[in-house]
């Protein structure tokens, strides 16, 4: 098999930095989009995610043969805190329709240390406090479409303008 790379991207100047804390009780991606809603942020890199969490929802990757890529998400995993986020990053962008979304991943562990991974859904109340730190691209549209060869809803990187 030939070495095959396929790859999408486009060159975006780092905009303003964006840092704040999501208070106790606030779910995890509601908090990251309030955050985005108050500084204008359509289009961006969430690149610190750190805190405690009552508990953590999160979907991850499993075989379905009758899926296009013979994968699809499971149903969401849900476990019960004291959670500690330990990282978590992800992208800022738009929906085919305009209203915002965000595709996170984060790494935790559970009260007996034990960690756990995945794509965060919603469902993540903040425990103590949830410290986020998210950079403008805004040169860059980042807009979520059906991607037709994988059957996935996916970011696509346009450059502005472009």
């Amino acid at each position: 098999m030939d070495n095959v790379v396929r790859v999408s991207s486009c060159e975006s100047k780092a905009g303003r930095v964006i840092v704040g804390r999501i208070l106790p009780e606030t779910d995890l991606i509601d908090g990251i989009l309030e955050i985005c809603d108050r500084h204008g942020i359509k289009s961006g890199s969430i690149d610190v995610v750190l805190g405690s969490l009552r508990r953590f929802t999160f979907v991850y990757p499993v075989k379905d043969e009758s899926q296009k890529l013979g994968v699809k998400y499971c149903d969401p995993v849900v476990i019960e805190g004291p959670i500690e986020l330990l990282s978590a990053n992800g992208i800022v962008g738009l929906n085919h329709n305009g209203v915002k979304a965000i595709h996170l991943h984060a790494v935790v562990s559970d009260e007996m240390a034990n960690l756990h991974g995945g794509h965060v859904v919603k469902g993540n109340p903040v425990l103590v406090t949830v410290e986020v730190v998210i950079r403008e691209l805004p040169d860059v549209n980042i807009v979520r479409e059906m991607d037709e060869e994988t059957g996935f809803p996916l970011f696509k990187f346009l450059t502005k303008g472009g």
